[in-house]
This record gives structure tokens, C-alpha cells and sequence, in this order.
């Protein structure tokens, strides 16, 4: 069997080196693009919680009641909305909202007011 040549060795290491560094960088940009994603309806969940209590201190609501969305809409500038497409779910007064998409699109347990 002959030997391979020089070339073909250095062409051999060249694309081993790209097919590392696609496995490594792949990933990364997943999460690069999903983040975001999951951040905006984590931040949007807060925003509806925080929203929830007020309104529930400020017309003297315990936990259970129901909430509406008609009920909590002045506190907001602008109609809060999934990045991925997904609905909020309020909840009564005391429960964490949720999205629908759940999974990382929910805000976690120790935030439960």
C-alpha cells in the first residue's frame, strides 16, 4: 500500500478541524436563537403575575378569585403576546399564569407569590 500524499493528509486535517468545530458551534446556535425566545415569555409571565397581584390588592380579592382579562388590561402599554405563538393562561388570584407552550415558557415555582 503506498503512502498518501502530503496533500491529501493536510485536506484530511482541514476537514476533521471544520467537522469539530460544526459539532461544537451547532448547538451554541440553537440556544442562540431559542434564548430569546423563552426570555421574552418568562419576562411576559412576570409581568402578568405582578399585574394579577395588584389587582388583587388593589380591589381587596383573595386567593381563588377569578381573574379576567378585562380585569387586569390597564396595567399594561401594550397586549403581551408569546414570542412562539403560544396563549397565556391567568389563573385565579394566588396561581402562577402559565403559557401554553410550557416547558421553558413558565415562570418557576419559587416565584409563587
Amino acid at each position: 500500500m503506498k503512502p498518501m500524499p502530503k496533500v491529501f493528509k493536510v485536506a484530511f486535517l482541514i476537514a476533521a478541524a471544520l467537522v469539530l468545530a460544526s459539532t461544537v458551534s451547532v448547538p451554541a446556535f440553537i440556544r442562540a436563537r431559542t434564548a430569546p425566545c423563552m426570555n421574552a415569555c418568562f419576562n411576559n409571565l412576570r409581568e402578568l403575575d405582578g399585574a394579577k397581584q395588584q389587582w388583587g390588592l388593589e380591589n381587596r380579592r383573595s386567593k381563588g378569585d377569578v381573574v379576567t382579562w378585562q380585569d387586569i388590561a390597564p396595567y399594561f402599554k401594550h397586549p403581551l403576546v408569546c414570542s412562539r405563538g403560544g396563549t397565556y393562561i391567568l389563573g385565579r388570584v394566588g396561581e402562577l399564569p402559565r403559557c401554553s407552550i410550557g416547558a421553558d415558557h413558565s415562570l418557576p415555582p419559587d416565584t409563587d407569590p
